[in-house]
């Protein structure tokens, strides 16, 4: 008897392990993902995702669909034909229509479409084209259109022709200007020597998203668990892939490289696509509903969508709040038992809200903080990094001597703006009191007449009249942190002329003699710069947030001037800094604006001991 037990209990122990160990592995999820197009560095997230293993671990087995022109990738998701699919902003169309897409990630933070011109028809800007031959793909054409009217040209007048996705249509000249990426047809033309323009919509304030991963509601709302690993899974691919690039063209050639491509050309397209997702600064995938709220009405403007287009339901929700429908009868049941400990729990309660609410906005003020110098960054530092590469290419030695200091001037703005922009991003040390100036000597005679030569071509080519006035009383060296004095008065000076369309802008300096504390002090004087234009002018109603960081005049602004609205508020904040600060003197709509900014030198030093600043 004592044998049979002891041969049961070691059977059952056996039986046991069998299914424990030897039980197999729930089997994988399997889905698709539709492309826009053949595959290319384009998506390299994705294929860093399957190669490293990151689909696998979330259970999933993702199998890459390539695109075609023949095959809208949001009308195969929507058939039913893809679970998951990478479309632009032509989703906005779809959702319009009744179509329940979901945008789940921004993959591109810029749009990488751009229009690109045949330099033999002579077109060096937009006007130019306005009775060329162009060549767009429907659903992207919007972001284009945007561009002309910003430059005054009327989309409806444009000879538009649908893509043929062939490249020598444009080459032999059947068209003058098509739509292009920034990461593929540029590289293909130039490999070629073929010599074309290039223009950026983003140049006119027109900033799309680019490459968005996106699904169904359906899909979300039976496969909720899925969605979200198929999202998150995507997201660590795209970021393995930017940070080891070379080892992701080398997966591209050995196993997608459907297209024949080359690796410069892929290395070429991963350069491109690092600049249009800037993950050094933004976390992949990062989603702003404001942004989305531009492209829509951007989309209205061509009467492509109403106005006011409600965005509820676009954007994938990260924490969506649980259904609890399900469970109403058993937590009824439950809040009567708990009720009875309710008066034990209640003080433990309230003191975790409390800890919660502080720790949430403790979080929210750190979040707020990074997210301004990114936006500062990601802005501004881009575009200014692009003027300066592209005057160095600019560089030739048959130009003239003025077209050389023509190119030296901008070389020389740019720079001076990215050291600026690398002061901005110590915003937090001037909150903190921490930023230490750098003090220098200068003389303002010549700083001024910089200053004046530097806006000389936008005031003639809007035929401002522009005047820097100088009082004689006032010393001729000052000593102050100059490059942040100058990039408060190129700020001032810029929206006057910006916002200036006829009259005239001036720049009055002046300075007066201040107290100082003992006779061993030094002089101390008070400037003052006053710019003035004959520009819009601001309301009344508009100006409590004038210099607030993201404000804007009106709401106009930003779609007619451009901007980021935080100019004022970075100035303001030196101003202070330098000992004095930067005011609003007068505006009437209509008429105009005068700012005054105030700065405090300490002393001041004889001409010929001062410290030469580049101007």
């Amino acid at each position: 008897m004592m044998k049979n037990r002891q041969s049961m209990v070691i059977v059952a122990l056996l039986l046991l392990a069998t299914m424990v160990f030897g039980a197999e592995a729930p089997p994988l999820d399997h889905v698709t993902l539709q492309l826009k197009w053949k595959h290319q560095f384009q998506f390299a997230g994705y294929y860093a995702a399957i190669a490293k293993g990151y689909y696998r671990e979330a259970g999933l087995d993702v199998k890459l669909v390539e695109g075609s022109p023949d095959h809208d990738p949001t009308e195969q998701v929507l058939a039913g034909h893809a679970d998951f699919g990478v479309g632009n902003s032509d989703l906005l169309i779809f959702r319009n229509k009744g179509k329940p897409v979901v945008v789940l990630a921004s993959i591109f933070q810029h749009s990488p479409l751009e229009l690109v011109a045949r330099a033999a028809s002579g077109a060096k800007d937009l006007q130019a084209l306005h009775d060329k031959k162009l060549m767009m793909i429907p659903s992207e054409s919007a972001e284009i259109f945007a561009y002309f009217k910003h430059e005054g040209i009327d989309p409806s007048k444009l000879q538009v022709r649908p893509h043929t996705f062939n490249m020598e249509d444009f080459i032999t000249g059947q068209v003058d200007a098509m739509s292009a990426y920034s990461t593929d047809e540029p590289f293909k033309l130039k490999e070629r020597g073929f010599d074309f323009y290039t223009f950026v919509p983003r140049a006119g304030g027109i900033d799309f998203y680019g490459d968005c991963l996106f699904t169904t509601e359906q899909e979300i709302h039976d496969h909720p668990e899925r969605v979200q690993a198929f999202r998150a899974a995507s997201l660590k691919g795209w970021q393995y892939a930017m940070e080891h690039q070379e080892e992701v063209v080398d997966l591209i050639m050995r196993d997608y490289n459907t297209q024949q491509k080359s690796r410069e050309q892929y290395l070429f397209e991963a350069q491109q696509t690092a600049e249009l997702m800037h993950t050094d600064l933004i976390e992949v995938g990062y989603t702003n509903p404001g942004r989305w709220r531009h492209m829509a009405d951007t989309y209205a403007e061509f009467g492509m969508l109403p106005a006011d287009f409600d965005l509820t339901g676009l954007l994938y929700d990260l924490n969506p709040k649980p259904n609890y429908a399900y469970f109403y009868w058993p937590m009824g049941i439950l809040a009567l038992v708990a009720t009875a400990a309710l008066v034990w729990i209640l003080p433990l309660y309230r003191l975790n809200v409390q800890l919660r609410l502080a720790k949430e906005s403790a979080e929210a003020a750190n979040a707020a903080k990074t997210r301004y110098l990114a936006v500062i960054t990601h802005e501004v530092r881009t575009p200014l990094s692009g003027i300066i590469s592209l005057t160095g290419l600019m560089r030739d030695d048959s130009m003239s001597p003025e077209q050389q200091k023509m190119l030296n001037v901008v070389q020389s703005t740019g720079e001076d703006m990215l050291r600026l922009i690398n002061d901005v991003l110590e915003y937090s040390k001037i909150e903190e009191g921490r930023l230490q100036l750098e003090l220098t000597t200068v003389d303002i005679a010549p700083f001024l007449d910089g200053l004046q030569q530097l806006f000389q071509p936008s005031v003639q080519k809007k035929s401002l009249d522009f005047k820097v006035q100088l009082s004689p009383e006032a010393p001729r060296v000052i000593l102050t942190d100059v490059l942040r004095m100058k990039g408060i008065l190129r700020n001032l000076l810029s929206n006057a002329i910006k916002f200036t369309e006829q009259g005239a802008v001036t720049l009055e300096v002046s300075a007066k003699p201040e107290p100082v504390a003992s006779k061993s002090s030094g002089p101390v004087w008070r400037w003052r710069f006053a710019v003035s234009d004959t520009g819009v002018g601001i309301a009344p109603e508009h100006l409590e947030g004038l210099f607030k960081p993201y404000a804007q005049a009106h709401s106009g602004i930003a779609r007619s001037f451009g901007g980021t609205g935080l100019g004022l508020a970075i100035s303001r904040q030196l101003a202070r800094l330098l000992g004095g600060d930067l005011i609003l003197a007068e505006s009437t709509p209509g008429r105009g604006s005068t700012f005054v900014l105030e700065i405090v030198t300490e002393e001041t030093l004889p001409a010929e001991k001062a410290t030469s600043h580049p101007v």
